[in-house]
């Protein structure tokens, strides 16, 4: 997640440096979020959403266009009647449009992506014990709401509904690695309600380089 933001900072401040002060607004920021699977059978054996803790780079454009992207790592224990644990990584990127109802506060939406890798272990509705890792890629919605809070300090409470699909080729089901044929599908998609606080760098009112 640090490489993420060291990779995509430079390249957002040249942005905004070119384009003056007034054009772009960057800012970053530490998110939270609880996330709870589709899947009826997950869903209730978790019982409860799993916790999601990560960081984010906004992108303001002049007008109501703006991009979020952000980088989070998921993980979840289940509650003592079962085994099930699950660990993985999400980086996203949402292109949203804004509307500013009040001054200092604003309603964003927008479509998006999510990539997503980690590793599952737990009991299946089978009764298996299985081990297995794997990635996907996945459409998500966003919809959220940022105020203002003090100089370049602003809070975000966002809502995003994720679908994706993985394919299984190859697991560890007790203790075995074997082949699934044919391939089993498991739906990754999942709901999140997320927290975040952001600070402005470039180009917003108190940015904290907004001279340059």
């Amino acid at each position: 997640m640090r490489n993420l933001f060291r990779r995509f900072l430079p390249v957002a401040a040249c942005i905004a440096l070119a384009g003056g002060a007034e054009a772009v607004e960057i800012r970053i920021g530490a998110t939270a979020s609880n996330l709870s699977p589709s899947e009826e059978f997950y869903k209730d054996a978790f019982l409860t959403p799993g916790t999601s803790i990560g960081g984010t780079v906004s992108v303001d454009a002049p007008g109501p266009l703006g991009f979020n992207v952000g980088a989070e790592r998921f993980s979840k224990s289940a509650p003592a009647d079962w085994d099930g644990e699950l660990d993985a990584m999400m980086v996203s990127l949402f292109p949203t449009a804004s509307w500013e109802p009040l001054k200092g506060f604003s309603l964003y939406a927008g479509p998006g992506a999510v990539y997503l890798w980690g590793d599952y272990s737990g009991t299946d509705r089978y009764g298996r014990f299985v081990e297995a890792d794997g990635s996907s890629v996945g459409f998500a919605f966003s919809a959220g709401g940022e105020i203002m809070l003090a100089g370049p300090l602003s809070a975000r409470l966002e809502y995003r509904r994720a679908f994706m699909d993985l394919t299984t080729g190859e697991a560890t089901m007790d203790g075995s690695t074997v082949a699934v044929y044919p391939a089993a599908e498991t739906d990754l998609g999942y709901s999140q309600f997320g927290f975040g606080l952001l600070v402005s760098l470039f180009g917003g009112e108190g940015a904290l380089f907004g001279g340059l």
